[in-house]
Order: structure tokens, then sequence, then C-alpha cells
């Protein structure tokens, strides 16, 4: 409008002044081909006014009619985002309900007009899982891939994420490996990994991970402690089928945890269930001897041992423990010494009822060839064992 405004005034100015200055000598001559003009310089230079006043009128007209395109392209492209964004909401609500197949349909139908196009295929790719598609499922994440490249590590732990809730275990584990070795401290990727580990009870790859789950904030102190608790009883139990596999895993303990009475009492556990009967009484009297534990002492008269002596020594010793003398009866009954047995474990039963005591009494009265009071005894265990 303003430079309208200046060849207006320019023209004004010409059609002025034009006069005066028609009186002045010289002429514009443009010749093209067989054609020849000639005018003065002052008509020459109104026509250029005027051409150039009409072209800026054209330009103002067809910026008027493609601005009106523009608008109405732009209204029906928001008409077509705010359809989009209604779907993706009511896809949300039938998610939530239950509705897959109708939030999966609603969410593609939404995907082309999204604001968030990359959301649409992500929460597409759950509504699949939820139906049992995997196939659909990593499709659509392929084309929440195409939407964000840049998210690659983002969608690849999604994937595998779905995949191990899936419990598509190896697919996923592939997957992991090849982020772990490219992203080794990121969080997400060390904790995905612990899941696949647990689910494949790989307990000696675990046991690696467990310091760096911690490092990153993934464990606190504590949930280390349990998680290594859990993965090196595992990898017992995996190796528990002969003495030769056993006893390695056993030394691979770390000192402090083999100083710890659960898993104390899970290796001589084992080591018992293979015949090595001693060898577990030494591993579990020397813990004793260090830290009487109630959990050891109730293992004591399950042990079958050539002399007995050296644990009663020690009983002896440690007896005012808890735990400690109803264990010393019940390896007294082991040993033969009834006289003793039977004094502890009454004693024992009129101060706690417990119904491995009140079987423990069953057996002496056997001994001694008591059968109505030795039956007298198993009731009551067995009375108590129901309770």
């Amino acid at each position: 409008m303003i430079r309208l405004i200046v060849v207006v005034a320019v023209m004004v100015a010409g059609l002025i002044f034009g006069p005066e200055a028609s009186g002045n000598k010289g002429y514009v001559l443009i010749s093209l081909g067989n054609y020849t003009v000639e005018s003065s310089v002052t008509s020459a230079v109104i026509l250029a006014v005027l051409f150039y006043g009409a072209l800026l009128i054209v330009e103002w007209v067809l910026g008027r009619v493609f601005g009106l395109r523009r608008k109405t392209q732009g209204w029906f492209g928001s008409r077509r985002r705010r359809k989009a964004n209604l779907q993706t909401v009511n896809a949300t609500l039938a998610m939530a309900e239950g509705h897959y197949n109708q939030a999966e349909k609603l969410l593609i139908k939404g995907a082309d007009n999204s604001d968030t196009p990359l959301l649409n295929y992500l929460s597409a790719a759950k509504v699949a899982q939820a139906r049992g598609d995997d196939v659909r499922r990593d499709h659509y994440l392929q084309k929440a891939q195409e939407e964000n490249p840049k998210a690659e590590l983002a969608l690849t732990l999604i994937q595998t994420q779905l995949q191990i809730e899936q419990g598509q275990y190896d697919s996923a584990l592939g997957r992991l490996e090849s982020v772990y070795a490219l992203h080794p401290r990121h969080p997400m990727v060390l904790d995905q990994l612990r899941q696949v580990y647990l689910a494949r009870e790989d307990w000696a790859a675990l046991i690696d991970l467990a310091p760096a789950l911690r490092k990153v904030g993934k464990l606190t102190s504590v949930q280390e402690e349990a998680l290594l608790h859990q993965a090196w009883i595992g990898r017992l139990e995996a190796a528990s089928g002969a003495l030769e596999t056993l006893r390695p895993v056993w030394q691979a303990l770390p000192r402090k945890l083999r100083q710890d009475p659960e898993l104390l009492a899970n290796y001589g556990d084992r080591l018992r269930r293979l015949g090595a009967d001693s060898e577990a009484a030494d591993l579990w009297l020397e813990a004793l001897r260090k830290d009487p534990s109630p959990e050891l002492f109730a293992r004591l008269p399950k042990l079958r041992l050539d002399d007995y002596q050296p644990m009663l020594t020690l009983l002896k010793k440690i007896q005012d423990q808890p735990g400690a003398e109803a264990a010393l009866a019940r390896v007294y009954l082991l040993a033969g010494q009834l006289d003793d047995a039977q004094r502890l474990l009454e004693q024992e039963v009129a101060k706690r009822p417990d119904a491995a005591l009140y079987h423990a009494l069953g057996q002496v009265m056997d001994k001694r060839r008591l059968t109505n009071k030795a039956n007298e005894y198993y009731r009551q265990a067995l009375q108590l064992a129901d309770v």
C-alpha cells in the first residue's frame, strides 16, 4: 500500500511539472525490429511510472487471491488436526476400557494428521501387544522410527520392554546386548538386562551386572545385596547336581558372602543331600564358632555323622545362645545319650512346645521301648505340625 501511494505521488508530480519540463530538449527512442517508438523524456517517465503502478496492482490482486487460498488450506488443516487429536483421545479411552481393536483403528487413523504421530504409533504398538499381535506391534514401532529416526535408542528400549513383558527374552536380549555395547551405563538398558537375566536364570551374568545397577541408581545397597543373595543361591542350585560342580561355585563367592548364615545354610543343605554330611558339619561348626546362628543350629540334627563329639563339645560351650539347647538335645539323641537328650527335650518343650522336639521325645521313648509314651509324644508332634 505504501508503494502504491509513492507511485501516485510521483505521477501527480509528473503531471504538475511535466508541462514545464516539456520545453526541454531530449527524447526517448525505442527500436524493436521494424518497429520504432519515439517519445519525449517526460512522457516516457510517466509511462514507466504507470507501468510500475500496474504491476503493483496485479501483485496486490494475486496476493489477495492466493492469501485466501492459504487461509482456506490452513483452516482445513487445522480441522484435520483437531479431528486427529480427538481420535487420539478417544483411542486412549478405548485402551483404558480394553477395547483394543477400536483403539488401534483410531490411533492409526489419526496418525497422519496428529501433532504427535510418534506417540500414536507407540500407543498402537502397545495395543497390538495387548492383542497378542507381535507382527503388527513391530510394524508400528518401525513406523514410529520412520517418524523420528533420532529416537532410535528410545524406540529400541520400548520394543525390548514390550518383548520382555511378552516373555520373548531371547529376542530382547539380542537387541539389548547390541545397545549395551554402545551405551554400557544407560540405566534403562541395565535394568532391562536385569529383567532378562532374572527370567532366564542367568545368575552369573546377573552377579556381574549388580554393581553397575547400583552405580547408576537402579538399586540401593540393600537391594543389591538381596539381588546378589538370590543370584548366588540360584548358582548353587544350578550346580547342585554333583560335588564337583557345587564346590567351585562356593569357592567363587566373595569372602563376606561365605559368612552369611542364609548362604551357609543353603550350601550345607546341598552338601548334605549329596552325602557330604561331614563336610557340611565342618562348615557349619566353623561358622557357629564365629557367629552363633539359630538358622544353623536348627540344621545340625539333620546331619548323619560317625562322630558327634565335636558338635556336642561346641554346643555345650555356646549353650546359652538362642536355639543351641534344642539343637544339643537332639544331637544327644543322635549320639545315643538318651538321658541327656530326654532331660533337655523335656525342658525345651516345657518352655516352648515344638513339633520337632516332641517328635524327638517320641524317638527317645521308642529307644527305651516305652511305646505308649512314644505314641503320645508323636500325637502331640502331629497336632503342632497341623497348626
